[in-house]
C-alpha cells in the first residue's frame, strides 16, 4: 500500500474498530497461545457462543483476521481467545510478539457459528484451527464427543487437555485420505439424533459433510463451516 493508503486505512479502522487491551497471556505449547483482552465496549457487546471476532494484526492495513472467543464476561468486558499460530504471517507474528498490556485493534463479535443451536448430543470434528471452537463449545450443555486431526496429535491432546477437553476425544494424525478421522467420526456417531459441528481444512469438512450421509446413524443437523483452505486465504 502507498504511505497515502496506509493512513487512510489507519483513520477508518480508528472510526470502525474498537481498542482491547492483553490483560493476559500464556503458551499452551508453542504453537498455542492463550490471551485475555479486555475493553470497554466488550461490556455492551451481545456474544453468543460460537460467534467470531476480527483482530487488525499490522497497522498500515485493513486486513482483519478472524478468532472464535471462548468466553465472553460482559460484565467486566473481558474476553479470552485461543490462537493456533501455524505459519509466519503478520497475524502469527503480532500474537508472537504481543505483551500483556499492549493495545489491539479488534471488530466484533459477529455472527458465526451459533453454538445454542446445537441439539441433542454433540459430535465434533476439527483440527487445530477448530481449537477454540470446541473450548467456547464447553459453555453451552451438551454431552460431545470429538475427533480431531492434527500435523501432530500428541501436542494437540496435551492442548485439549489444558483447556478442560479431555473425555470422549480423539486425536488422529493428519492424512489425505481422512480414512482415519472418518473411521473414528462413524464410531462416535452412537448415540442418535446428535449434532455434527465440523470445522477446520475445507477439504475436511466437504470429506466429513459427504461421509456422513452414509452413516448408519446419521446427524439430524449439520453446523460446519470451512476455516482455510490449501493455498488460498481470507476463506472468511
Amino acid at each position: 500500500m502507498t504511505g497515502l493508503a496506509e493512513r487512510l486505512a489507519d483513520v477508518a479502522s480508528g472510526a470502525m474498530l474498537d481498542s482491547a487491551h492483553v490483560t493476559g497471556l500464556s503458551h499452551l505449547s508453542p504453537e498455542f497461545i492463550r490471551m485475555t483482552l479486555s475493553a470497554e465496549a466488550f461490556r455492551k457487546a451481545t456474544w453468543v457462543p460460537g460467534a467470531k471476532l476480527q483482530l487488525r494484526p499490522r497497522r498500515g492495513s485493513m486486513s482483519l483476521r478472524t478468532y472464535t472467543p471462548t468466553m465472553w464476561d460482559a460484565t467486566d468486558g473481558v474476553t479470552e481467545l485461543v490462537v493456533y499460530t501455524h505459519g509466519n504471517g503478520p497475524a502469527a507474528q503480532w500474537f508472537e510478539r504481543a505483551t500483556e498490556g499492549q493495545t489491539s485493534e479488534v471488530f466484533g463479535p459477529r455472527r458465526s457459528i451459533d453454538l445454542r443451536k446445537a441439539a441433542g448430543p454433540v459430535l465434533f470434528v476439527g483440527d487445530e484451527t477448530s481449537v477454540a471452537l470446541a473450548r467456547a463449545l464447553l459453555t453451552i450443555p451438551a454431552e460431545t464427543s470429538y475427533v480431531f486431526e492434527a500435523r501432530d496429535p500428541i501436542a494437540l491432546t496435551d492442548v485439549l487437555a489444558q483447556l478442560g477437553i479431555s473425555e470422549r476425544v480423539a486425536v488422529v494424525a493428519k492424512d489425505a485420505d481422512r480414512v482415519e478421522l472418518l473411521q473414528h467420526g462413524r464410531a462416535a456417531a452412537i448415540q442418535a439424533p446428535y449434532t455434527l459441528i465440523v470445522t477446520g481444512d475445507a477439504a475436511t469438512v466437504h470429506a466429513v459433510r459427504r461421509d456422513s450421509r452414509g452413516w448408519k446413524r446419521k446427524p439430524r443437523q449439520v453446523m460446519g463451516k470451512a476455516y482455510w483452505a490449501e493455498g488460498r486465504t481470507g476463506l472468511d
